[in-house]
């Protein structure tokens, strides 16, 4: 069972405040790149990072949720950054990453 899901489909509109409305919008990471990773450089950069960080949490074997917020989720044209919550499971063990996936965790 693959366990690194991300945000029911399809991914609702926007509100009139240019926000996704209240609640948990469940998606998979191709589905969210594809809504709000490709209107912009700057957010094709992003969503690269976020790809990345998934992609090193989901190696773990114990990424249980892995929750998106901030401006990325809404309609701003320009978002700085991603903001995610990884909650891992019960076995992870932080303190045995070392390189570069050491400072995720």
């Amino acid at each position: 069972m693959e366990l690194c899901i991300l945000f029911v489909v399809p991914i609702p509109s926007f509100g009139k405040s240019g926000d996704l409305p209240p609640g948990i919008h469940p998606a998979t990471l191709d589905e969210v790149e594809l809504r709000f990773g490709g209107a912009s450089t700057k957010r094709k950069q992003v969503a690269e990072r976020l790809r990345r960080i998934h992609d090193f949490a989901c190696g773990t074997g114990h990424l249980a949720r892995f929750i998106i917020f901030g401006s990325f989720v809404t309609d701003k044209p320009e978002p700085n950054d991603v903001d995610i919550v990884m909650i891992m499971d019960d076995a992870f063990d932080a303190g045995t990453f070392q390189g570069e996936a050491a400072p995720l965790f």
